[in-house]
């Protein structure tokens, strides 16, 4: 979610916000706390010399869903692969029922009933859907062979709760991000843990499979799993959450009932050590009569078996922030691909860009053109991971260098410089491998890198996903900066809130078919889902 003051528990007083699904009782007077499912106490690591994490101390209680909310870098990942057996504090101490353990290993933790889902995903991409689930855990016949009917049919029971439509045999490598996703969480269901971690777990997620799997939180809350939630989607918290524990720069700074936390603002405050004012885009902000930079029509994508779009017709006006809005598969992203000229699809219908009023055939003509592309997977598709944070920025820009198309060190090492403040983006030196960089450090790049190029179009797709309130805060502002001095955006996004926040006009997408378009006045959380679902 994204505070501010019209959506969510912005600066409301709590008893106006959101209410946990399920508070903790008080203990009698007398009566016994219950022993922690796992409690970390006065944990400390650190990396090359940097603390990661200074003291800190954080439990699970049984039936409690726990959130860990911080900024990139706060420490959050690291505390949790330290419960989860994948690093080794350097001081401090856990216990899992009030019992000492020394997890070695992430076997370890797993033998004790802990369970993570990681915000990177872990799969096989050549291997099917069931075989990821069960990889390394088969379950077999009394004769040792796998028994595929068993397996299937878990994976099908299991998939059903979290609302996940392919087959259990369809191949990793053609799903969609928030579909893996998803997979990730089912491997995590199957490990029958006690402790369940997840670690923005509905960071890819549409809005219908983030409902799932929030009932399906509730659901494991009253059975008496202990569930830590770390997620950047405030909402998630406030609806969920029982306590919050706020890290900063690896030390704790909170841990609070829920019903104690007046509003997203005082969260995001907490978290960042100043007042945090949420930015928000200017109504009317584009000219009814601005000329149009994209004019589609009729456009048609034809898949193997049926469109993925189908007759969708829209125009964006120069200087406008336009949305895309849907459900998973809904055709945000295939639309996207189409204006930058990478559409895997047979194309029909016209599409209009620019001043030349033509569709692009290659990237290469698109970026010749002035367009850029924010893509969905930052580390596939987005940045040169195992490269600097200086060839990541200068990449789609070399043309643009003075003295081209001889490189100039010095010219290039100040556009990095100046883009880096811009774009306030941290690291250790342009020389810093980009893969050494927190999630928002690394999205702020991407949208940096493109922005150096000077574009007339911007193509967003899910910009900010896994990025912190702070960090998000920053790329809205960013963008909207760049859309008052002229650049026009296209912004696909599953995280309504943040349409609602940045974009002048919606066109609303349901199964690859228009919705109609919303112009800001008639901006609606309850209209968009309506519009959005089959």
């Amino acid at each position: 979610m994204t505070p501010s003051a019209s959506t969510g528990p912005a600066a409301a007083p709590r008893d106006g916000a959101p209410q946990p699904a399920q508070d903790i009782a008080p203990l009698r007077p007398g009566s016994t706390p219950p022993l922690p499912l796992v409690a970390a106490t006065r944990i400390s690591i650190a990396f090359n010399g940097s603390p990661a994490l200074s003291d800190v101390d954080f439990d699970i209680l049984p039936g409690e869903v726990h959130a860990l909310v911080g900024e990139n870098g706060a420490g959050k990942s690291s505390l949790m692969k330290i419960l989860g057996g994948i690093y080794l504090p350097d001081a401090g101490a856990l216990s899992v029922g009030g019992a000492p353990v020394a997890f070695r290993t992430s076997a370890d933790a797993i033998d004790a009933g802990i369970a993570i889902i990681h915000q990177e995903l872990n799969l096989v991409d050549s291997l099917p859907v069931v075989d990821n689930l069960f990889l390394g855990k088969e379950i077999t016949t009394r004769f040792g062979f796998p028994d595929h009917t068993a397996m299937r049919a878990k994976a099908r029971a299991v998939l059903a709760q979290l609302g996940f439509k392919p087959s259990p045999d369809a191949l990793v490598g053609a799903l969609r991000i928030g579909e893996k996703q998803l997979i990730e969480i089912a491997k995590a269901l199957l490990a029958d843990a006690r402790v369940l971690i997840m670690d923005e777990p509905t960071s890819a997620l549409s809005d219908a499979e983030t409902h799932a799997l929030e009932a399906l939180v509730r659901t494991l809350r009253e059975r008496g799993m202990g569930i830590v939630l770390i997620s950047h989607r405030l909402q998630e918290v406030f609806d969920l959450a029982d306590r919050v524990t706020v890290l900063r720069d690896g030390r704790h700074i909170a841990t609070l009932p829920i019903g104690r936390v007046e509003s997203a603002e005082q969260l995001v405050s907490m978290m960042i050590g100043k007042q945090f004012v949420a930015p928000r885009r200017d109504a009317g902000a584009v000219r009814a009569a601005s000329d149009a930079m994209i004019d589609v029509r009729e456009l048609t994508l034809s898949g193997e078996h049926r469109p993925v779009v189908d007759r969708v017709s829209f125009d964006v006006r120069r200087g406008e922030v336009f949305g895309l809005s849907g459900l998973l598969g809904a055709g945000k992203t295939e639309i996207l691909e189409t204006l930058f000229g990478v559409s895997p699809y047979r194309v029909a219908g016209t599409v209009a860009i620019g001043a030349a009023r033509r569709a692009f055939r290659t990237p290469a003509e698109a970026v010749e053109a002035g367009v850029a592309f924010v893509t969905e997977d930052r580390k596939k598709d987005g940045l040169l991971v195992d490269q600097s944070v200086e060839a990541n920025f200068l990449l789609p820009s070399l043309a643009h260098i003075e003295g081209f198309p001889f490189y100039r060190r010095r010219a290039a090492a100040r556009r990095v410089a100046a883009q880096t403040k811009a774009s306030n983006v941290k690291h250790g030196g342009a020389n810093e491998l980009v893969a050494t960089l927190s999630g928002g450090n690394q999205q702020k790049l991407i949208i940096g890198k493109w922005l150096m190029t000077d574009p007339v179009l911007l193509l967003l797709d899910e910009p900010t996903r896994g990025v912190d309130v702070a960090a998000k805060s920053e790329i809205y502002q960013q963008i909207l900066q760049a859309a008052r001095a002229g650049l026009t955006v296209v912004v696909a996004s599953s995280e309504i809130d943040e349409l609602m926040l940045m974009c002048d006009r919606i066109l609303v997408l349901c199964e690859g078919r228009s919705r109609g378009v919303l112009e800001r006045a008639a901006f609606s959380a309850d209209e968009l889902v309506k519009r959005a679902s089959p």
